[in-house]
């Protein structure tokens, strides 16, 4: 899979990040805009086509993260529970480092309305991280799988993991729906929230996947089931 060892693009001089996304293959999902705007057809045609190239994507940003940052994808992800922490330190660093160069007007409406191209690669990108950091998650912690938010609650309630693809676990104890990680919002949060000192401090990546591999979603109702 990781052959991009062998054939990846060298930097020239003066590269930038910016500069590297003008040529990132584009995610294109079959429809663009929130879950409220889509119908259940439709979230389900996503889905497919994110099932189909998930391969590919973390392919490419695995290649990207190799290439602007140094970082290598592959132990984390061959043993998460020994190396996605470090992994996940690692792409702070690098979002701490190269993120605020890059555009993050528009907030929460443009992520969501987006077709992930053009002026907007950057949501490619930030996606495709959300899909290494699930894949991470997905692998250590076999209770969670990629699925839509069928949640008709969430639906009304206009949540922005509504109808889209993000991580679920089957519900336990008196939790009656699936648990959702919606790790693609947690990523564009941190991405559009560049400056905020708890995302420059606290390091909102790493506490994802270890919380995610802990299952600590589940852990309290678990516990009520006993």
């Amino acid at each position: 899979m990781f052959d991009w060892l062998t054939r990846r693009r060298e930097p020239r001089p003066g590269d930038t990040l910016a500069t590297r996304l003008r040529a990132y293959p584009p995610y294109e999902a079959p429809h663009a805009g929130p879950g409220t705007a889509l119908s259940p057809a439709q979230a389900a045609e996503n889905l497919a086509y994110f099932e189909q190239v998930l391969p590919q994507r973390l392919q490419q940003v695995s290649a990207l993260l190799h290439e602007v940052a140094g970082i290598d994808t592959r132990a984390a992800l061959a043993d998460p529970s020994a190396h996605a922490a470090a992994l996940a330190d690692e792409l702070q660093r690098w979002a701490l480092a190269q993120w605020p160069a890059l555009p993050a007007e528009g907030g929460l409406a443009r992520w969501l309305d987006s077709r992930r191209s053009g002026d907007d690669i950057v949501f490619s990108m930030l996606l495709d991280l959300a899909i290494l950091l699930g894949e991470l998650i997905r692998r250590g912690n076999p209770d969670w799988r990629w699925g839509l938010d069928r949640d008709a609650k969430n639906l009304a309630d206009g949540m922005p993991s509504a109808r889209r693809i993000v991580l679920l676990a089957d519900p336990v104890g008196t939790h009656t729906t699936p648990f959702v990680l919606d790790v693609e919002d947690l990523v564009v949060h941190r991405f559009q929230h560049a400056d905020d000192p708890a995302q420059r401090l606290l390091n909102p990546l790493r506490r994802l996947v270890e919380e995610g591999l802990r299952g600590d979603a589940m852990a309290y109702w678990h516990d009520t089931a006993r």
